[in-house]
């Protein structure tokens, strides 16, 4: 590179261009041009990854369904049952835990994937700390029979989500 204190001035620089003459007419398309009002330009960029990032959030948000058993009465030949449909929920229940023990451990999940399964732990977790009955006060049996119910439907809940990680890790 040269030093520019060692260069000619600018001035002395452009005198020695050649001359060159503008075709007719050209200050006035230049001054037309520079008259039209500019419109702003579109910025396709940023509205294709707003819109690609909006279809992501609604197609690939995970949609994680977690049943809640009914809250109407129970009905009389179901009352009769109890016993019976208790110990179906209990022996239903231990299936799906040995379901998730068979499981592959994940190693890494997506957080979404993660933030479910940890919600569904916590809220199984919950049910069985008041099935345990540390509480002061004994539950009634359709209590008991409410609690069991909703322990199934997350425990199901939570297999299937951790059976849908486990397949995603495996593709």
């Amino acid at each position: 590179m040269t030093d520019p204190a060692l260069q000619p001035p600018l001035a002395e620089r452009l005198a020695e261009l050649p001359s060159f003459d503008p075709p007719a007419g050209i200050w006035s398309r230049i001054e037309a041009r520079a008259a039209t009002p500019r419109r702003r330009p579109v910025r396709y960029a940023a509205f294709a990854a707003i819109a690609a990032s909006l279809l992501v959030a609604i197609v690939f948000l995970p949609r994680v369904r977690v049943a809640t058993p009914p809250t109407a009465a129970v009905p009389v030949a179901q009352a009769e049952l109890g016993p019976t449909v208790d110990t179906a929920l209990d022996q239903r229940s231990a299936e799906l835990e040995g379901l998730l023990a068979a499981l592959p451990q994940e190693h890494t999940a997506r957080a979404s994937t993660g933030l479910a399964a940890t919600m569904l732990e916590d809220r199984i977790a919950l049910v069985d700390e008041r099935l345990s009955g540390t509480s002061a006060e004994p539950l009634s049996a359709s209590i008991t029979s409410d609690l069991k119910r909703q322990r199934f439907v997350l425990l199901d809940s939570l297999v299937n989500v951790r059976y849908a990680s486990a397949v995603a890790v495996s593709l």
